[in-house]
């Protein structure tokens, strides 16, 4: 991007991240977060010139606690030193804006509170936001353009509402539908994810090398948010495969006569709830008020996701297990299968809602997800609607042929918005390729000055 005459900054998380950076031949100023909280830690002086009940009134936050609790590894911390990484997060990120006068901030979808921060700071600054996100299908290929902190994919919504395909777009969109109908495919991240829980000998060198780190207090590290965030999980994938032996006796088998919904469970902690469904990242609590909304005579049928199973403490399903109106689906069972048998999917913004699109199935969206602008979603903005949504849902509409030509429309826009690369998932080797660096680089670019024009 330097070398196309732009002024590009680069923010990193410690100190191996700007050696690299260094390393590259990069002109642009480095800014290492992590450095600059451990350097300003207990600088009193700039702490506690900085009011967070004035920067929530400034920035038009309603809590900067909600942003806080979007990040899976913050709970760790105690109140005063959560607000001294709240306050130093701010500053850093005002300093950043006020010496390089940033037109954009370039990150890949908001996931963290870090770059939640930024982006919200930013949009008060008039610094736009672009974001990379992973789409559905095409994980390990392609990606795509978010602007927003719930990775809104807002180039399909632009083609959607323009409503222009050529021949081969739809055709495109046409393969992709039936492909998705008649294949039965796994995500990308499946492949080291969704696999049952193994006893490994390395969990002994697991368990010595946590001990170890426990004892001398290495992962404690305040300023070092990579570092701190890791905490525990050295051990995690040995605490997985006990508590995964001990729960699988909860799973039931779905039954051939049931009439239900489906209710897929999000991998946590995660994004997927922590920023795109706060009000529902507690999910037992989400099941509870979906549980009280079924029309008599249905069950919600609740899955477990497959990824890294153990992750989950066993008084969730000991809890979930007392619902009569609720039956726990063992994890193994094709949700492809289940989605097709089923009334409809329920879902905070999962996947299997955008499957469920394909089988024509009705979706009843509760959090924020790219695929909300489909017009046959039924996104839920208060609980209370779904009740009324459930028992008045006309079938017959998702099998017309009005609903095939939206389908059609959706798909062939959502195809366009994809830009080659992969950034973050699949071979790593062919991450960091020359191509695959460029294809991103160039991307990034037209992007960017497609934008800027529009400003102009």
């Amino acid at each position: 991007m330097e070398q196309d005459n732009m002024s590009v900054s680069y923010i990193v998380q410690n100190d191996y991240e700007e050696k690299n950076v260094l390393l590259e031949g990069c002109k642009g100023n480095v800014y290492n977060l992590t450095k600059y909280i451990k350097e300003n830690w207990s600088n009193s002086e700039i702490l506690d010139k900085l009011d967070l009940s004035k920067i929530e009134l400034e920035y038009n936050i309603n809590s900067i606690w909600s942003i806080f609790y979007t990040d899976r590894f913050l709970t760790k911390y105690k109140y005063d030193d959560a607000v001294k990484f709240i306050k130093l997060h701010i500053l850093f990120y005002q300093n950043i804006i006020k010496i390089e006068k940033l037109d954009y901030y370039v990150n890949e979808n908001i996931a963290l509170f870090s770059s939640y921060i930024f982006y919200l700071i930013g949009n008060y600054e008039n610094v736009k936001y672009l974001g990379m996100s992973c789409p559905r299908n095409f994980v390990d290929t392609k990606f795509y353009f978010t602007n927003d902190e719930h990775s809104t994919n807002y180039l399909l919504n632009k083609y959607l509402s323009e409503n222009v395909f050529s021949d081969i777009e739809k055709d495109n969109a046409n393969i992709l539908i039936k492909s998705i109908r008649e294949t039965t495919t796994r995500p990308a991240y499946m492949n080291f994810s969704g696999k049952k829980p193994k006893f490994k000998l390395s969990f002994f060198k697991d368990l010595a090398k946590y001990c170890a780190s426990y004892i001398t207090n290495h992962y404690k590290d305040f300023y070092n948010y990579e570092t701190y965030k890791e905490n525990k999980s050295i051990i995690q994938l040995l605490s997985n495969y006990i508590k995964y032996n001990f729960q699988k006796r909860y799973f039931q088998e779905a039954i051939s006569n049931d009439i239900f919904f489906l209710f897929p469970l999000h991998f946590q902690p995660e994004a997927t709830t922590l920023v795109n469904a706060q009000n529902y990242e507690k999910q037992l609590y989400a099941i509870d008020l979906i549980a009280k909304k079924l029309p008599i005579g249905t069950i919600l049928y609740v899955k477990e996701h497959y990824a890294f199973l153990g992750h989950r403490e066993s008084d969730f399903y000991k809890k979930l297990l007392k619902y009569p109106n609720v039956r726990l689906i063992d994890p193994w069972t094709d949700s492809k299968d289940l989605i097709k048998k089923s009334i409809g999917v329920i879902t905070l913004t999962g996947t299997a809602g955008w499957e469920a699109m394909f089988y024509n199935k009705p979706v009843f969206l509760l959090g924020n997800m790219f695929y909300e602008s489909f017009s046959y979603i039924n996104k839920i903005k208060n609980i209370d609607d779904l009740s009324t949504k459930l028992k008045n849902i006309d079938i017959s509409s998702y099998h017309s042929k009005e609903y095939e030509e939206e389908l059609v429309s959706y798909v062939s826009s959502y195809l366009k918005s994809l830009k080659d690369g992969n950034y973050i998932l699949g071979d790593f080797a062919n991450v960091l390729k020359e191509e695959n660096i460029v294809n991103i680089t160039n991307n990034l670019i037209v992007e960017i000055n497609r934008e800027l024009n529009i400003v102009k």
